[in-house]
């Protein structure tokens, strides 16, 4: 089994403080519903000392506006939620259908609008665990200088696996 590495986890109370925790610890990430960020974690894709998370801060699950005037969404609305919220009806149809086809259940019930936009992108060399890309060869993407897919490539050919993105 696959074990998170100790880490600091930090849980402020307003986006001033996230800014100042991040920038008095340069091993940080930010993580809100985790569901890419903790299996990378897992396999040491990032070297990371400090969790910061975006849960408490105010307007991060936000979701206000109507069809006639826009709707303004916070990264930190769910996956699951967005797909059935009323103010996606009509001319935001898409993004709602985008978000309730993400992943799973569980995957939507904790994931964020935030965190699927930037999610990591996949790669089959890439996505694994240390000691298998130890043995295979790091890819330019993380310890490595070649991308696996493309050996000849000067940049990495990973794909973005966002499911609500346009």
């Amino acid at each position: 089994m696959l074990r998170l590495p100790r880490l600091d986890y930090l849980r402020p109370r307003s986006v001033e403080e996230a800014t100042e925790l991040a920038s008095k610890n340069p091993g940080a990430m930010f993580i809100a519903g985790g569901t890419d960020l903790v299996p990378n974690l897992k396999r040491r894709q990032f070297d990371v000392t400090t969790l910061i998370s975006l849960n408490a801060l105010p307007g991060t699950r936000r979701v206000d506006g109507d069809a006639e005037h826009g709707v303004t969404i916070g990264a930190g609305a769910i996956l699951d939620e967005l797909a059935q919220h009323a103010a996606l009806a009509g001319p935001f149809r898409a993004l709602a259908q985008a978000c309730g086809s993400v992943s799973t259940p569980q995957v939507r019930f904790m994931g964020t609008l935030g965190g699927n936009l930037l999610v990591d992108p996949r790669c089959n060399y890439y996505n694994q665990t240390y000691s298998w890309r130890k043995a295979v060869g790091f890819c330019l993407k993380k310890d490595g200088d070649i991308c696996l897919v493309a050996r000849s490539s000067p940049r990495c050919w990973a794909v973005s696996s966002s499911d609500s993105a346009p």
